[in-house]
């Protein structure tokens, strides 16, 4: 409480005058003893370390959690499933001129259209490209 009183109390008077009102403070310090006499004060933001615990030995008994850890966090994700492209039929396509389009499972499609949940990204000469769930797959034209 008295330090709390001394920070108030030093707010309006200045650090140096605050701290001459501590009985332990002498009235005029040099740096040396200024340097000491702040040593000696608690750092409140500080983490405090138990007495006979290293620093990491105390980093550690910070980052364990004091609850115990529910089992629905305990248990691990399943690895994701591998990408299965969807199967489409290309069975031709108009590459060439300012809108290219394909046939695509008996429909004439463009870029940008979905057929099956894969968006068409590019169709070139001989073969048309899918991106489905960021994944992207070539179907080539059936002959």
């Amino acid at each position: 409480m008295r330090i709390i009183l001394l920070f108030i109390f030093g707010l309006f008077l200045g650090p140096w005058q605050a701290l001459c009102v501590e009985e332990n403070a002498p009235a005029e310090m040099d740096e040396a003893a200024f340097g000491i006499f702040l040593s000696q004060l608690k750092n409140p933001f500080a983490v405090q370390i138990p007495a006979g615990k290293t620093d990491n030995q105390a980093a550690h008994a910070v980052a364990r959690p004091s609850l115990p850890v529910p089992a629905a966090v305990k248990t691990q994700t399943p690895p994701p499933k591998p990408f299965v492209a969807p199967k489409l039929k290309v069975s031709g396509v108009l590459w060439a001129g300012p809108k290219p389009q394909a046939i695509i499972d008996d429909r004439v499609v463009g870029i940008g259209d979905v057929v099956q949940d894969a968006k068409v990204a590019a169709i070139r000469k001989g073969e048309v490209e899918f991106n489905t769930h960021g994944n992207n797959f070539i179907v080539k034209v059936q002959e």
